[in-house]
């Protein structure tokens, strides 16, 4: 698509290169896309909605941004003005028919370079609800920039319906945009940044690929490459990128033992589940105490930047060695000073994190030292200002590493819901089903028993 005259062209920002590093290794870029859908109890009018929704665009200036390519690169622009004149209507009987559909729509790729950075849709849901579903490029929103979508798109219907005030304006993505090109001040931090995040990232060895089931894909490689030391397999691959979804829900015992916890001792869930998951990686990979897994940064720091769309996120190496004769309360505190400390990096981008790794450790483009990315979704009761609502991911189809993992606390039932896409190629489902099964053990024998070792905890699983 063509910017039209007179409005600026930028290029493209930090956490944007992410998506176009992801697009140059894959033949689907649907797996950089964010499909999900939100179900509200009340029953929305679609009309008004469709009204909102372009006071909506008009407000929030992502869903302005549009991409085209040029001799130099990918750019950006913002459109002054855009209108949707209507928004597709449906309407399921079956909660498997509204799953098939909206699973398959989230399986094909927007025509970003056509003008199509996101497609929407409204629907009654099959049990009554009433349905927004959203497919939108990560150029043009993270994940915070779609909760704060639905949020605020839903304050502009009441609005319409209700007569209630409109709610403030949104901040600008437009004007970071514009602070990112050509800032030396920002380069100079950058600098400076990679040369901490170096040294997290390297530490005394190199780290081992710790996988959701085993060293089974290490072992296979290993022999077939006559690498009896291979320690990072070929796992990056553009023609074998299907995936598949598990969406897994913890028992409502389960999810409150973690949430008393949780709330007693004043820590983050988010720790608590990221050490399930390293305790788990390590029992079953030779026992390694050198986990490293992906999490995503959201970067959002000033009231503006929390307040405005577009894409800011950024994946960063969380790498951390467990130490047996810790207890389980000792090393959530390491974790929770580890994310500080490494948030306070979230300034360098992608492109030179995956630089670092390569040099560091030696590996080639298809190469990686860890198996998954890790985000946990935090979402209130009130985040959709006292909303009944229900957040739905849907299946990417095609996905870049092999697996990414979503957690949250659903805010209906207060159960915990772990979301699983996961490459074909290298997991079935029963081995991320049971990969889940040791991870919530972990959670729970840690939580029952905050004050055991590690090394006690790691004899159970």
């Amino acid at each position: 698509m063509r910017p039209p005259k007179g409005v600026p062209v930028y290029r493209l920002i930090r956490s944007q290169e992410m998506v176009a590093y992801m697009w140059r290794y894959t033949l689907h870029t649907q797996s950089t896309q964010i499909p999900c859908a939100m179900l509200f109890a009340e029953r929305l009018d679609f009309d008004a909605l469709t009204r909102a929704l372009n006071i909506e665009i008009a407000r929030n200036d992502c869903m302005r941004l549009r991409l085209t390519r040029t001799p130099l690169g990918i750019r950006e622009f913002f459109l002054p003005e855009y209108r949707l004149p209507s928004v597709e209507q449906r309407v399921f009987t079956t909660k498997e028919e509204q799953e098939a559909v909206l699973n398959a729509d989230a399986a094909k790729a927007l025509d970003v370079f056509g003008g199509r950075t996101y497609r929407l849709m409204f629907f009654r849901a099959w049990d009554g609800r009433s349905g927004i579903y959203l497919k939108v490029s990560h150029m043009v929103m993270d994940a915070m920039a779609t909760f704060l979508f639905f949020k605020d798109l839903l304050a502009v219907y009441d609005h319409l319906t209700k007569g209630t005030p409109l709610p403030r304006p949104l901040g600008s993505y437009e004007d970071i945009v514009r602070r990112e090109q050509n800032n030396p001040e920002l380069d100079a931090r950058i600098l400076e940044q990679k040369n901490k995040l170096r040294e997290r990232v390297a530490l005394d060895r190199r780290p081992f690929f710790c996988a959701p089931n085993g060293p089974k894909m290490i072992d296979r490689q290993a022999k077939l490459l006559h690498k009896p030391d291979l320690d990072m397999p070929f796992a990056y691959s553009p023609f074998r990128d299907h995936t598949h979804f598990l969406k897994l829900r913890l028992t409502h015992e389960d999810s409150e033992a973690i949430t008393a916890f949780v709330k007693e001792n004043r820590l983050s869930a988010e720790w608590v589940v990221q050490l399930g998951f390293r305790l788990f990686l390590s029992k079953i990979n030779r026992e390694v105490n050198d986990t490293m897994i992906w999490v995503l940064c959201p970067r959002r720091k000033t009231v503006a930047e929390k307040r405005c769309g577009g894409t800011l996120a950024s994946p960063m190496p969380w790498r951390e060695i467990l130490h047996p004769e810790k207890t389980f309360r000792e090393t959530l505190a390491t974790l929770a000073a580890s994310q500080l400390e490494l948030f306070r990096l979230s300034d360098v981008p992608f492109t030179d994190v995956r630089d670092i790794e390569q040099k560091l450790y030696h590996l080639s483009i298809m190469q990686t030292p860890t198996s998954m990315m890790f985000s946990y979704l935090q979402l209130n009761e009130d985040a959709m200002d006292g909303r009944d609502f229900e957040y739905v991911g849907c299946d990417f189809a095609h996905y870049v590493m092999p697996l990414y993992t979503i957690t949250m606390r659903d805010p209906r039932s207060g159960d915990y819901v772990f979301s699983y896409i996961h490459r074909l190629t290298h997991h079935t489902d029963e081995e991320i089903r049971r990969f889940h099964e040791g991870t919530v053990k972990a959670i729970l024998a840690g939580v029952k028993n905050p004050d055991a070792p590690l090394a006690d905890i790691l004899k159970i699983l």
